[in-house]
Parts: structure tokens; sequence; C-alpha cells
């Protein structure tokens, strides 16, 4: 079924060797169905992330810890998502034709003036943070992460093809010409009386398509944790727990061919696609507990002085517009 359906172009970190450093493999890390990308072995049914060391976390293959002093409520949310994240999954991969990343951030949406202030685009809102950085190193950003409920998504209007959207925390996108991204892709189909729905995890590299973990379990409502982090320009990591399932689930992959990861931006949003993007209907987004680290481990929200929003507006008409809720929380209408 996935196969039909993703069709549409959609729009939308333990400090590590930086640039250059070629990915090692651990022990205990497994291959999966798609050649490239690994998952790591289950812990021991004595390990416990809330106590384990940065070492020991990077080996059992869990999200790095945020710095409890400069984000107590990333730090906070760090910790409510390894305690219930009880059933690590094998993942269930599979490669879609679905591409999401830059072209649509930055070669398509008009950027604000002197680098940051309000922005537009035709198929992505959100929050979005810049750091200036032009090269992968030590200023660029290592790991981001938010928690967020998946939206129930319909057709606004009725026209016998599926409509997508994706939600996702991702590194670059704004002044490069890369994108390392995790979350959530959501479709909805209508024609006449009969309406469906879909849903699942991904993850991806842009220019490469999302990929879909199929055996991590998502529905409308289920509240996630998502994480992904970076430990070299080519190597990428995420980290997507179902909070309300108990069960989560790891993957470890590469840049696509010829392609660095800068780490200037931190994106936080919902891109549309499927048609016009306007016939997407998901009512609103919240994601919360906001954040992005860079490898000095100072941290950034969407409320910070370098964060600016990114209204949606397709053929004049605003489709989906993000509202600043504290620093660390952005609600996304439409």
């Amino acid at each position: 079924m996935k196969q039909h359906m993703l069709s549409v172009v959609s729009a939308l970190v333990l400090a590590a060797p930086l640039a250059g450093a070629a990915q090692q493999l651990k022990p205990n890390e497994l291959a999966t169905n798609v050649a490239g990308v690994t998952t790591t072995a289950a812990p021991p049914k004595y390990f416990n992330p809330l106590t384990a060391s940065d070492q020991d976390l990077d080996y059992y293959g869990f999200p790095p810890r945020p710095n409890e002093i400069a984000a107590p409520e990333a730090f906070a949310t760090w910790q409510r998502a390894m305690a219930t994240s009880k059933t690590r999954v094998t993942p269930v991969l599979e490669v879609t034709k679905n591409i999401t990343g830059a072209a649509t951030l930055q070669n398509s949406a008009v950027p604000p003036s002197g680098g940051a202030g309000p922005a537009t685009s035709p198929s992505w809102a959100g929050y979005v943070n810049t750091n200036g950085a032009t090269t992968y190193g030590s200023s660029s950003f290592y790991y981001m992460i938010a928690d967020y409920d998946i939206p129930n998504l319909r057709q606004a209007i009725c026209d016998g093809t599926w409509d997508y959207a994706v939600t996702s925390v991702a590194i670059d996108g704004w002044g490069s010409s890369d994108m390392l991204q995790a979350g959530t892709e959501e479709a909805a189909y209508c024609s006449g009386t009969t309406r469906a729905s879909f849903y699942e995890a991904i993850y991806g590299w842009y220019p490469y398509g999302l990929t879909a973990i199929s055996s991590l379990p998502v529905a409308p409502g289920d509240e996630l944790f998502v994480e992904v982090w970076d430990t070299s320009a080519t190597s990428g990591h995420a980290y997507i727990s179902n909070i309300c399932a108990g069960k989560y689930a790891i993957v470890n992959f590469s840049a696509p061919p010829g392609v660095h990861l800068v780490g200037n931006s931190a994106e936080w949003g919902i891109s549309l696609g499927g048609g016009l993007s306007k016939q997407i209907n998901y009512i609103s987004e919240y994601m919360s507990n906001a954040y992005a680290y860079n490898f000095g481990y100072s941290a950034v929200d969407p409320g910070s002085a370098s964060s600016f929003p990114v209204t949606m507006v397709n053929g004049g008409i605003t489709i989906a517009s993000p509202t600043l809720l504290g620093t660390n929380a952005i609600w996304i209408q439409n």
C-alpha cells in the first residue's frame, strides 16, 4: 500500500568525533534489512539509562543526555523518555520514494531579512535556529530533541488521492543542502464516503528519501519523544520512542554519497504535501521541550534570539502558522 501512496515530494548528540571520522561499528551493533543501516542490541535487563555513564549510553545506543544545568526541562523530558522506553523494537525498515529536505526550506522559502526574523515557505511551517556554522566542527549542532503528539489527519478536500504531512526535528536544511531528520509521516485518504489514514515513524538524510520504521507502532494521539544526532559529518542516529506504547527504536545510518553535514541550522516543524498543501487538514500540532545542542553542550530552543518562525504560505494563502508558547514549545495551526 505504501508504495502506491508514497509518490509525493514532501517539504518538509557524549561528545563524538568530528568531521572526517569514519563510522565505527560497536560489537553490539546489528545489521537491519536495509544495507548500511544498523541498530543496537538491547542492553542487559539490569541496565538503567538514567544512572548510566555517557560512555555506556553511547555503547548501548541511547541518545545523548541533555545538560541538566543548561536546559533542565530538556533533561527532564529525556529522563521521562528513558524511564518509559521499556521495549526496544528491532527496526523493520522500508525505503520510500518520499523526499523531504533542504530543497524546500532553503531554495523555495523566502528567507528573513538580515538572517533572523519571520520567513515563509510554500510547504513547511515551524521554527528554525541558525548558529552561523559554515563547516562541520565544534560549533555545529550535535543533537536535538522534541516531544509531540501525533496529529489526527483528514483531507480538507475529498479528491480521491492521498495527502501527507511530516512532523520532524531536523539538523541542517536552512542555508545548507542536506537535512538529517526523524519523526513521523502522516497520510490521509478520501474518496466519496471512503476515508483512511496511515501513520509511521520515519528518519531520513536529504537528498535521500525518507525511510519508514514500520515495526514501531504509532497512531494519532500517541506521544512521541524524538532525538536525532550526529557523531561525524557523515554519521547520523535517530531515537524514536512511543511514550504511550513504551516501545522505542534506534537506527544508525550514513549520509548519502558526497553529502556532509554542516550543522548550521535546527528545525522543529511540519511539512505538507500531496496535491496542493492546503488540502491536508491536521488542525494543529503541538511540539514541546524543543531543544538543540552543539558540541559544547550549549542549548538553544525556538525562543532563542537566533531562532525565527516560518509560516507556510501557498498561492497567497496562509496554510499553517507557528505560535511560540513560552520558549521551548510551538503550536502550529492550519
